[in-house]
């Protein structure tokens, strides 16, 4: 599991947007952190976890010429 350390400032939706690249995955990164569940604003040094969890990329869509 990996984990990034937030700065004065940063929200979880958006750290974990940044990282998955979706907010799909919010339950299952809000239960690796619990110790934010009742920030909404995190504070310098707060360690936010990010479990390995397999998120679906999106299927690339573009002009097909044939």
């Amino acid at each position: 599991m990996k984990h990034t350390v937030a700065t004065h400032g940063d929200r979880l939706d958006r750290i974990i947007y940044a990282y998955y690249g979706t907010l799909d995955v919010m339950n299952e990164v809000m239960m690796a952190n619990v110790h934010l569940m009742k920030k909404t604003i995190l504070d310098d040094g707060d360690k936010v976890y990010l479990p390995d969890i397999e998120t679906a990329t999106p299927e690339e869509k573009g002009v097909s010429l044939w």
